[in-house]
């Protein structure tokens, strides 16, 4: 398994490989006989030998393919010639398919199409050489089929996959462009629950101040409660508008403004606004900064619910990890009296949203009446399989 992954993550380490295992086989077929196989080679009393010390001068020569290919292909040409020379072997075709191979895969594309001229060249040339010499035309088309295979092929094969790796490229960067826009997306839909659900509970904490008698300490507890909210909302926007405008989201600040540590602010406010809390928040561990936030946007949405449609209602708030999970449950009593609503103050799609969010991180979210209460519970893992902003 160390070696597979060794030859997957260096190009040095395939090279090599590559190489190595040229010269094995190569080897191997020289001393199996598969030498001497030009029978027209003005040299065919050469010791045996030549042919192997030319292999492994090939095999060097290919070390170098990736940076330096057409130095490779020009060393691969030269051992080819030398080896046909003397008799030729079938281990030097072995170097030569690679190095044009490579002249393919890495070269230039001015490079490319010097050696695909050339390689037609020689094709067309000694294919009429040859048949003319032989005076047939299957000697001619044998030489030609066979040249084809050796030279053409290679860099053939070598198009294709250079071909499918840019197809790669271009899906790999289209997918991410669709993954950065749909994250951007969600992200716009947070910045407007976020917005709305402060919006709304600085409109409640006004309009209940408005409703009541004048009264100074309790109107600049309103006020305190309307500025926390307020400047909680310009930081959360700050937040998300700076993820918004980052290149890449993924790399800009990942600081969430809302935590399990900002709970007992968002009870503070509950209850300027006129809402009786009774809380139970358990220390919960470990919790990644996407899962507390979350909890932190359920809790502050049931809240603010709570006092949209039930002003001044008995509120039970439960907090707690539970093994893997960590479950949030925020029950209100249904007070029956006038709510404090404006149709402008509820868009409907708070708690959507929220689902949304909890499935995304492998949780749940569930909401409605339940007798003579309303409950909003969600259970979270409290290590999420999924991201969100």
């Amino acid at each position: 398994m160390r070696i597979r992954e060794r030859w997957r993550d260096s190009t040095r380490f395939q090279d090599v490989g590559t190489a190595v295992a040229t010269f094995l086989a190569g080897l191997a077929f020289n001393l199996v006989g598969l030498t001497g196989v030009w029978t027209l080679s003005p040299v065919q009393e050469a010791p045996s030998w030549w042919h192997t010390v030319l292999l492994a001068i090939g095999c060097l020569g290919m070390l170098g393919k990736r940076r330096h290919p057409l130095l490779a292909l020009a060393v691969g040409v030269a051992v080819t010639a030398v080896d046909g020379l003397i008799g030729g072997s079938v281990a030097l075709i072995l170097v030569l398919f690679d190095v044009i191979f490579s002249v393919g895969l890495f070269a230039s594309a001015r490079a490319r199409t010097a050696v695909t001229t050339a390689v037609f060249v020689v094709i067309g040339t000694a294919s009429v050489v040859g048949g003319l010499a032989a005076g047939e035309f299957r000697v001619a088309a044998f030489i030609g089929l066979n040249l084809t295979t050796l030279l053409f092929v290679p860099l053939w094969w070598s198009a294709n996959l250079r071909q499918q790796r840019q197809l790669g490229l271009l899906d790999a960067e289209r997918s991410a462009r669709e993954a950065v826009l749909a994250e951007r997306a969600a992200m716009a839909r947070d910045l407007h629950d976020v917005i709305a659900a402060h919006l709304s509970t600085t409109a409640i904490h006004s309009g209940a101040a408005l409703a009541r008698p004048a009264d100074s300490d309790r109107d600049r507890a309103t006020l305190r409660a309307v500025r926390t909210s307020s400047l909680a909302a310009l930081e959360e926007m700050r937040s998300m508008i700076m993820l918004l405008r980052a290149d890449d989201p993924a790399a800009a600040d990942p600081t969430l403004p809302g935590g399990l540590d900002r709970l007992p602010d968002l009870v503070t406010a509950a209850r300027a606004g006129g809402l009786r809390i009774e809380t139970e928040l358990r220390e919960v561990p470990g919790l990644p900064a996407i899962a507390g936030h979350t909890v932190y946007r359920i809790v502050r949405e049931a809240l603010t619910n709570a006092a949209k449609h039930a002003p001044g209602s008995d509120v039970r708030l439960d907090v707690r990890p539970a093994g893997d999970l960590v479950t949030v449950t925020v029950t209100n009593t249904l007070t029956g009296g006038a709510a404090l609503d404006h149709r402008a103050l509820s868009s409907g799609t708070g708690l959507t949203s929220l689902r949304e969010r909890a499935a995304l991180l492998g949780g749940e979210l569930t909401a409605g009446h339940d007798g003579e209460t309303f409950t909003v519970r969600a259970t979270l893992p409290r290590h999420p399989s999924a991201s969100g902003s």
